[in-house]
């Protein structure tokens, strides 16, 4: 059974899925997303819309908390092939999946391979470094994907722009080092087991 649910101008196919708990080193995440008041969606210079602060924020504020439910590899494949609109999601557990409810902003951060925010809690992302009023918000998509089917090209402009983003951009070593303990636990859990 699925239920057809309209969300601004597009049509969302919802799966009738089963429940999916992620495992001991997850909580349940919230239904929906939350983001700081100082951020807002404006035009970026890496694509389309951006998340950008308004005023400065320190390192270590938390900017962006992601929602909405959880699936499994084999949902999140279904779901991709039939949804009309872009699919916002991150890796949580070998294979389990969190699909952000259509329409959050938080779904607007962009990709850089120097961001100024990282993973400091299994849903959260908080400042890297200070961040100035102005400047756009971005995260590293590496950070939160093993997905082995994920390749998007990059545009982001730093000097340590890798032009291509893939799923299996976990296992450089370089990444490794630069985001220590700041992965999706997913992530960060494979990354040890594979210094072993």
């Amino acid at each position: 059974m699925s239920v057809m649910l309209h969300w601004g101008r597009f049509v969302v196919l919802s799966l009738a899925l089963p429940a999916v708990h992620p495992g001991p080193m997850w909580a349940l995440p919230e239904p929906g997303c939350w983001l700081h008041p100082e951020v807002e969606v404006r035009r970026s210079a890496i694509e389309g819309d951006g998340l950008v602060a308004r005023s400065p924020l320190a390192a270590g504020t938390a900017v962006s908390r992601l929602g909405g439910r959880l699936v499994t590899g084999d949902d999140l494949l279904r779901l991709l092939a039939v949804s009309t609109h872009y699919v916002d999601s991150i890796t949580v557990a070998r294979d389990t999946h969190l699909v952000l409810p259509p329409g959050q902003p938080n779904g607007k951060g962009n990709h850089s391979c120097d961001p100024n925010l990282w993973w400091a809690t299994p849903y959260t992302l908080v400042a890297r470094r200070d961040v100035a009023a102005g400047e756009e918000l971005t995260n590293d998509y590496a950070t939160s994907t093993d997905e082995p089917s994920f390749v998007m090209p990059c545009r982001c402009g730093t000097r340590l722009c890798r032009r291509e983003v893939t799923g299996a951009d976990w296992t450089r070593l370089e990444l490794q080092e630069r985001y220590g303990d700041h992965w999706v636990p997913a992530l960060l859990d494979r990354i040890r087991q594979s210094s072993r």
